[in-house]
């Protein structure tokens, strides 16, 4: 981002400078000078107000980033819970079948 204000900033000044080389039929070095200025610092604060956007934009996504990385592991969490369910259901089913067919013998 900050190359960006860079080449902005250097635009602007290409144009001052076009500016003063025309200046023979337009208006004054001084008042092209003092346009091509205004215009170098609106890019700046143009390119000021991006970089803020990029680096909320850069925070946002971390913070989603690590709500997904909890969801996962809230998921791992309940699958395990699941699975140990299931597995003790089915320890259970198998106990009771074996106590079935030793009071069927």
């Amino acid at each position: 981002m900050r190359a960006l204000g860079g080449r902005l900033g250097g635009a602007a000044a290409a144009l001052a400078l076009a500016a003063l080389m025309a200046s023979g039929c337009g208006p004054s070095a001084e008042e092209s000078a003092e346009r091509a200025e205004a215009a170098a610092a609106q890019a700046k604060a143009a390119s000021e107000r991006a970089q803020a956007k990029a680096a909320l934009a850069k925070e946002e996504a971390a913070d989603a980033q690590r709500r997904a990385d909890h969801a996962v592991q809230l998921f791992e969490a309940a699958t395990a819970e699941f699975n140990d369910a299931a597995n003790r259901l089915d320890k259970y089913r198998r106990e009771q079948e074996e106590q079935d067919d030793d009071q069927d013998q």
